[in-house]
């Protein structure tokens, strides 16, 4: 029989919930299949670096996703948005590109589902349809990208 506590439901972690425990070890063997299936880590890519190199969009004043602000896109993502959300953001903005991309995702946002393998840590993958990803990143928020940026 499987349990379900309000933390699960809310997809929050309470250290003193019996369930939230279970589950939270269950994930962790998950994971730990799933690190010995693709090895070990070979690079990565820090925020500031990806930024500096424009892999990376910040973005401001932007949508929120489960309390955490989608403040990262990729720039090839953006470059593909840009001629979709130029006349809106010139028509309802005054030009600011921010608030017409935010406007995008809260409406994709209620399509997302999430992998079943996410722990609520940095990595998390929701999908978007038809082919959108929002990864939580190392900033206190959510990158959106296609799964081939990833």
């Amino acid at each position: 029989m499987t349990h379900t506590c309000v933390h699960e439901q809310r997809q929050e972690f309470n250290a003193d919930c019996i369930f939230c425990q279970e589950l939270r070890q269950k994930e962790g063997e998950a994971r730990n299949a799933s690190d010995n299936l693709f090895g070990e880590i070979i690079d990565s890519y820090p925020d500031a670096q990806a930024l500096e190199d424009g892999f990376l969009v910040l973005l401001r004043r932007c949508a929120k996703f489960f309390d955490r602000p989608i403040n990262r896109m990729t720039r090839h993502l953006f470059d593909e948005l840009l001629p979709f959300v130029r006349d809106a953001a010139e028509e309802e903005f005054g030009g600011d590109l921010n608030p017409a991309i935010a406007a995008i995702f809260r409406t994709k946002c209620a399509l997302a589902q999430g992998s079943p393998d996410n722990t609520g840590e940095i990595g998390d993958i929701y999908r978007i349809p038809p082919n959108l990803w929002l990864v939580r990143n190392e900033v206190g928020g959510w990158t959106a990208m296609y799964p081939e940026d990833y």
